[in-house]
C-alpha cells in the first residue's frame, strides 16, 4: 500500500532507500530504512509467543535508540530475555513481572499498519475464542485525517529505480501484557514515558530547529492511533508516567528480582521450612538476618543459599513484606500493609 509523502520531508529521486518521516516514537531520531523494515516484519509478521517471541527492536547497541539506557531482563514467565529500551521501561517491567497472573509479554511490538489478527490468535489459552481483528494504523490515521503523519519509507520502484515510492512503516509499542483471570485470557497495552507531559510534547529527538507544533501534532496522532487500534479489539491502553512510580517500591523489586535466576541446593521440604521460619520472623518483627543466622547455626546452611530462598519467596508472594519501605536484611522485618498489586490493579484487569 502506497502513501502520500510527508510534505515536511523532501525526497530525492535516484537514492534508495530514503526515509519519508523521522521516527521519534522510540526514544531517538533515526532514519527509517528498508533493511530495518524487513527485520521488523521478519520478527513480527506475525509475532510468536513466549520464548519464541522476537521484539521489533532488541536491547542491543546495534538496535537500541542512541543514548538510551537499554537493558535485557530475563524472565521465567517467558523463558527469555525481555528487551527494555529505557529506564522507565525497565522500572515498569519489574512491576509487571510481579503480577502472578501474567502469562506472556510482548515488548517493542509492532503496531500493524494493515488489518491483522488479534494478539491472542493462535495461543493455546485462547483456543475456541472468537476474537476481533485489528483494522491497522493506516485506516485509523486516515479516519483521523492524519494519514500524512503516519511513518512512511521511500524505496526505489521495482519498475524504475530512479522513482521512489512511499511504503508504510510501523510504529512500535512498548509492552503488551497477556493476562489470565477466571474469565480467560485478555490483554492490556502499556504505553510508557518518563513523564505524563511527554505523551503530549515530545522531548526526545527535538532540536532547536524542530517544528514543535508539528512534533506535538505527530505525537498526538501517534498515541491516539495506538489507543484506537487496541480499543477496537477491546484492549485498553494505559499510559504510564514513570516519574509517578514509588521509587522505594521500584528499588525493592529490582533488588529482589536480581535473585530470581539463582539456584539453591534445597529440596522442597527444606525450602518450605526456610520460608516458614522467615514468615515467623515477619510476624515477630525480627530481622531477616537474625532468622537466617539461627538456621545457619542449627542446620549448617550457608547465608547465600538462604538468601536465594528468601528473595525468591518474597518475589513469589510467599513472604509478604512491606515493599513501601526499603528492605534491609539486618533491620527488623516490616509486614505488608499495602499490596503493590492493589496500587497497580488497573494495569492488570480487563476493561
Amino acid at each position: 500500500m502506497l502513501l502520500p509523502a510527508d510534505p515536511a520531508t523532501p525526497t530525492r529521486s535516484g537514492e534508495a532507500p530514503i526515509n519519508a518521516a523521522w521516527d521519534i516514537s522510540m526514544g531517538s531520531v533515526r532514519r527509517l530504512t528498508e533493511a530495518r523494515l524487513r527485520t521488523i516484519l521478519a520478527r513480527q509478521d506475525p509475532p510468536a509467543f513466549g520464548r519464541n517471541y522476537q521484539p521489533a527492536i532488541r536491547a542491543v547497541r546495534e538496535e537500541a535508540p542512541a543514548q538510551s539506557r537499554f537493558a535485557m531482563v530475563w524472565s521465567s514467565v517467558v523463558d527469555r530475555e525481555i528487551s527494555t529500551l529505557s529506564r522507565p521501561e525497565k522500572w515498569v517491567l519489574y512491576i509487571v513481572l510481579y503480577c502472578p497472573w501474567l502469562f506472556d509479554i510482548q515488548e517493542q511490538r509492532m503496531l500493524p499498519y494493515l488489518p491483522a489478527p488479534h494478539p491472542l490468535t493462535g495461543h493455546p489459552h485462547a483456543r475456541g475464542m472468537k476474537l476481533p481483528s485489528f483494522r491497522g494504523t493506516l485506516a485509523i490515521a486516515e479516519e483521523l485525517g492524519a494519514l500524512a503523519l503516519h511513518p512512511v519509507l521511500h524505496i526505489s520502484s521495482t519498475d524504475d529505480p530512479n522513482v521512489l515510492e512511499a511504503s508504510p512503516f510501523p510504529w512500535i509499542g512498548d509492552f503488551l501484557l497477556f493476562l489470565l483471570d477466571d474469565q480467560g485470557p485478555f490483554c492490556i497495552n502499556l504505553s510508557i514515558k518518563n513523564t505524563a507531559e511527554e505523551f503530549c510534547v515530545p522531548s526526545v529527538g527535538v532540536k532547536p530547529n524542530t517544528d514543535m507544533k508539528r512534533a506535538v501534532r505527530r505525537a498526538e496522532i501517534r498515541h491516539r492511533t495506538e489507543q484506537i487500534l487496541y480499543a477496537d479489539i477491546d484492549i485498553p491502553t494505559i499510559q504510564v508516567a514513570a516519574d509517578k512510580l514509588n521509587t522505594t517500591v521500584l528499588a525493592n523489586l529490582e533488588q529482589i528480582y536480581g535473585w530470581q535466576r539463582r539456584a539453591h541446593p534445597f529440596d522442597e521440604a527444606q525450602r518450605c521450612e526456610i520460608v516458614d521460619a522467615l514468615r515467623a520472623g515477619v510476624l515477630a518483627g525480627v530481622s531477616a538476618l537474625e532468622v537466617l543466622h539461627n538456621m545457619i547455626a542449627t542446620l549448617g546452611y550457608t547465608l547465600y543459599d538462604l538468601k536465594v530462598v528468601m528473595y525468591q519467596a518474597i518475589w513469589n508472594r510467599e513472604i509478604r513484606i512491606n515493599l513501601y519501605q526499603h528492605f534491609f536484611i539486618e533491620q527488623p522485618f516490616l509486614a505488608e500493609h499495602q499490596d503493590v498489586l492493589d496500587e497497580f490493579a488497573h494495569w492488570f484487569r480487563r476493561s
